[in-house]
């Protein structure tokens, strides 16, 4: 004797026009944070934090001041989600530490890893620089964005580690200087206020800086007894 039909258990899979439907309010949800970013952004550069308002943003970015907060919940939320997504120079999730072009970096030839870092960080610096300043003016007087300040800056002096610990695995460092030290030198070079001073103020190019920071970093962080061995054994020894 026959069975009938066995039904699936669990439930359905989701129709085709039911995922397309998901897709495309995934997609105008992520353009409308596109756009309320964009407008904050530019306000914020305008006039400060203080004296922008989640009002103003609304206004600029064509949207209702709930939307803005249904999107990110405060000012501060926002503006750290700005900084996110220009120091990554997308919307992706997927951190700095865990991208292909940063460990093209690490993995690169010993005596080329400072000069890419450099080119990465100018890279960094042109979409961040003026934004961080904000922040960073912002913060002291704000707790939920210093907060968020202090964890930005803990990620990227992890990631500045990574760079230094590169460095000793090839024996680059001079015998005085540890792998921390070396990343506390990172960090300070790299600082986006000297590259407002330098480029702002001062009518540097990036690739100027650029060329300043590797040769910078290159002349503090390597062992120069090293380098001209290197360069000795290169020329045939003598």
């Amino acid at each position: 004797m026959s069975e009938g039909p066995v039904k699936p258990s669990g439930d359905p899979a989701p129709s085709p026009r039911r995922a397309y439907t998901s897709r495309k309010r995934e997609q105008a949800s992520l353009e409308t944070r596109q756009r309320i970013r964009a407008a904050a952004e530019a306000l914020l550069l305008r006039d400060g934090y203080v004296r922008t308002t989640t009002k103003a943003i609304a206004r600029e970015a064509g949207v209702s001041e709930m939307t803005v907060f249904l999107a990110f919940n405060n000012k501060a939320a926002l503006l750290s989600d700005i900084i996110r997504t220009t120091v990554r120079g997308d919307d992706h999730d997927t951190p700095i530490a865990s991208r292909a072009s940063w460990h093209e970096i690490l993995d690169a030839p010993p005596d080329e890893i400072l000069a890419r870092f450099a080119e990465f960080n100018g890279a960094v610096q042109i979409r961040t620089a003026r934004i961080l300043a904000v922040a960073e003016a912002a913060a002291s007087a704000d707790e939920q964005l210093a907060a968020r300040r202090d964890i930005a800056h803990a990620h990227i002096r992890a990631d500045f580690q990574q760079v230094a610990d590169a460095l000793a695995r090839h024996r680059r460092l001079p015998a005085h200087l540890t792998a921390t030290h070396a990343a506390d030198v990172i960090y300070a070079l790299t600082n986006p206020t000297t590259y407002l001073l330098l480029t702002d103020e001062r009518g540097w190019t990036t690739q100027r800086y650029v060329d300043w920071l590797a040769t910078t970093l290159k002349a503090t962080l390597t062992d120069s007894t090293h380098a001209d061995t290197s360069n000795r054994t290169a020329a045939g020894g003598k």
